[in-house]
C-alpha cells in the first residue's frame, strides 16, 4: 500500500475515534464511529496473509450490522426526546438496542463470537488495532451514559464475557485466538467495573492497552502464530524474557502490573458486598491464568540452555523501530503497581 495512502488511513482512523470521544450528538457519533470503521478496512487487506479477506469481511458485516442497531435506536431514541443530545430516554427499547450494537462492536458476550474469528485471520499488528484502539469509542460511549442502560444487561455481559474468555480459551493452540479470548475476558472486567466506578473503568481499561499492546508487539516480532512455535524460538533470552513477563501480567500475577486490573474490581466488589457476582469473575479470571502460564512455560522451555554443551544460535537482533517504544510500555506495565494507592483515591 501506498505510504500517503496509509497516513491518510491512519489519519481517519484517529479521527473518527476522537469524533466520538468529542462529540455531544448522536448523529456525529455515529459519523465518528462509521468513519474508523471504513477507514480501517484497507489497512486490514494490506499485509496480505492467509485469511486476511476473508477477516476483514466478516469486520466489516458485524460492524455494519451494529451501526444500523445503533442508527435505529438514536432515530427511536430522537424520535421520543426531539433532540439529538447524547441523552438516553427511560423507553428500555433504544436504550437496548444501542447497549447490544456497542457490546457487538466490542466483542463482549453474548455477541463475541465474531471477534476470534477475524482476529485469527490479521496480522498481529492489525490485531492490535482491532483490540485496543477500536474499543475505545464504543467503550468510552458505554462508561458516559451507562447510567441511562439497563445495568443488570451490562453486568451480564460483563460475566458472560469472563467466563467464556477464560473457558474458550483453554483448548486454543493459536497465538491470535488466544489473545482474542483474553481481550474479551478482560473486557468483561472492566465494563462491569463500570457498573460501580466510571473512573476506575478507564484507568483499568488504560493498563489492559498497555499490556495488551506489548504482547502484540512481542508476538509481532518474535513471529509465534501458535504455541507449537514457541519451541523454535531463537531470538534473544532477554525478548522471550520480556514475553513471559507481559503474559504473566495479563493473568494478573503479583506484583506485576496487570495484578491491578485484577485487584482493584475484586476490593470493589467487596466492598459493595456483591459477593455472589464476583465468584464467576474469580472462576474466569482462574481459567484464563492457566492458558496464560501454558504460553509462559512453553516459552520458559527454550529461555536458557539445559546445559553447557548445548549450543543455540541466538538471534540477537532486535528490531529498532520497537526499541524505544517498547520499553517505556514494559517500564509502565512493570511499574505500575507502585501507583495503586493512587488509583485507590479513585473508588
Amino acid at each position: 500500500m501506498n505510504r500517503y495512502i496509509q497516513i491518510f488511513l491512519i489519519t481517519n482512523l484517529v479521527l473518527g475515534t476522537f469524533i466520538v470521544i468529542f462529540s455531544t450528538h448522536w448523529f456525529s457519533i455515529w459519523i465518528g464511529l462509521e468513519l474508523s470503521t471504513l477507514a480501517i478496512l484497507p489497512l486490514l487487506t494490506s499485509n496480505q496473509i492467509s485469511r486476511s479477506n476473508e477477516a476483514t469481511l466478516k469486520y466489516f458485516l458485524v460492524q455494519a450490522f451494529s451501526a444500523t442497531l445503533l442508527l435505529n435506536g438514536v432515530l427511536m431514541n430522537v424520535w421520543l426526546t426531539n433532540n439529538w443530545n447524547i441523552n438516553l430516554t427511560n423507553n428500555p427499547l433504544p436504550n437496548f438496542l444501542i447497549l447490544f450494537s456497542l457490546i457487538t462492536k466490542l466483542g463482549l458476550a453474548p455477541c463475541h463470537f465474531w471477534f476470534p474469528d477475524v482476529l485469527s485471520g490479521l496480522s498481529f499488528l492489525n490485531g492490535l488495532i482491532i483490540s485496543c484502539w477500536q474499543k475505545i469509542a464504543p467503550l468510552y460511549l458505554i462508561i458516559t451514559i451507562n447510567s441511562s442502560f439497563p445495568n443488570e444487561l451490562i453486568l451480564i455481559s460483563g460475566i458472560l464475557s469472563v467466563l467464556i474468555g477464560g473457558w474458550n480459551g483453554l483448548n486454543q493452540t493459536s497465538i491470535r485466538k488466544i489473545l482474542a479470548f483474553s481481550s474479551i475476558s478482560h473486557l468483561g472486567w472492566i465494563i462491569s467495573i463500570s457498573f460501580f466506578n466510571n473512573n476506575i473503568s478507564l484507568i483499568l481499561f488504560f493498563l489492559y492497552i498497555i499490556i495488551t499492546s506489548l504482547v502484540f508487539l512481542l508476538s509481532y516480532i518474535m513471529n509465534t502464530k501458535s504455541l507449537s512455535n514457541l519451541n523454535n524460538l531463537t531470538l534473544s533470552p532477554n525478548l522471550i524474557f520480556l514475553y513471559i513477563i507481559n503474559i504473566l501480567s495479563l493473568g494478573g500475577l503479583p506484583p506485576l502490573g496487570g495484578f491491578i486490573n485484577k485487584i482493584i474490581p475484586i476490593y470493589i466488589f467487596t466492598n459493595n458486598f456483591n459477593y455472589l457476582f464476583l465468584l464467576p469473575f474469580l472462576i474466569g479470571s482462574l481459567l484464563s491464568l492457566f492458558f496464560y502460564l501454558r504460553i509462559a512455560f512453553n516459552t520458559n522451555l527454550i529461555l536458557f540452555p539445559q546445559h553447557s554443551l548445548s549450543y543455540l544460535n541466538w538471534n540477537t537482533n532486535f528490531p529498532s523501530n520497537f526499541n524505544y517504544f517498547i520499553s517505556v510500555l514494559t517500564s509502565i506495565s512493570l511499574l505500575s503497581l507502585i501507583l495503586l494507592p493512587l488509583f485507590f483515591s479513585f473508588i
